[in-house]
């Protein structure tokens, strides 16, 4: 807790910003799928990259208070699934606080909370597992 490896932080960094950035485009694609055509392009950078740094916020507070980063947390699947889903969580909570100010776009409803807390989970648990397995083997 509280710590963070030099390691770790290189082993699964990539994959944690591929993963929230996965999820928050994916997001978009489903409720403003017209941002997606090339005539909308810098549009919908604004829109992903909006959407993205409340996230991206709390995941950095969240791995930190979970030791998502730390040295033992790839030591086995529950030290790593705890500490994912844990930091997660609180990225979650503080991206909706983020997002229900004015300086973010979207609000911070309890469906979308539910449904970014198992969904930003399944994708950044899927690339650590992904990621761990790969180079213990």
């Amino acid at each position: 807790m509280f710590e963070f490896d030099r390691r770790t932080v290189r082993r699964f960094v990539a994959g944690d910003l591929v993963a929230i950035l996965a999820f928050v485009t994916v997001g978009e694609y489903q409720h403003s799928p017209f941002l997606f055509q090339p005539s909308q392009a810098g549009d919908l950078a604004v829109q992903l990259a909006g959407a993205a740094v409340p996230f991206l916020v709390g995941w950095i507070l969240g791995s930190w208070a979970f030791g998502a980063y730390g040295e033992r947390v790839a030591e086995s699947w529950l030290r790593l699934a705890g500490a994912t889903v844990g930091g997660w969580l609180v990225a979650d909570v503080i991206g909706q606080l983020l997002r229900s100010t004015a300086f973010f776009p979207g609000d911070a409803s309890p469906v979308f909370f539910a449904v970014a807390a198992a969904f930003g989970a399944i994708f950044l648990l899927a690339l650590r597992t992904a990621t761990t397995t790969l180079r213990d083997s």
